[in-house]
């Protein structure tokens, strides 16, 4: 149960990292620099690197949404009306 939980759970954080990857260039980039480092300077910059993936996430996801909030909410409301059905 809890394997398919976790599953799940990863494959919905895929999926908004995929759509953000496609839609929001700064994503992109960031995941294309980790590729071309070289692997003795990894845990050097590795933290910056989550830094500023970080903050593209962030600012990808917040422009998206400030552009698209009615289908955002939208979205957040069905989403929580599944959960209650599934759950009751």
């Amino acid at each position: 149960m809890r394997a398919r939980d976790l599953a799940t759970s990863m494959a919905g954080f895929g999926a908004v990292l995929g759509t953000l990857i496609v839609f929001d260039e700064r994503v992109a980039r960031q995941l294309a620099i980790l590729s071309k480092r070289a692997p003795e300077h990894e845990l050097l910059v590795m933290r910056d690197w989550f830094g500023s993936l970080g903050s593209a996430v962030a600012a990808a996801a917040r422009d998206q949404s400030i552009d698209h909030a009615p289908m955002l909410v939208f979205t957040a409301v069905a989403i929580l009306l599944v959960i209650f059905m599934v759950r009751t």
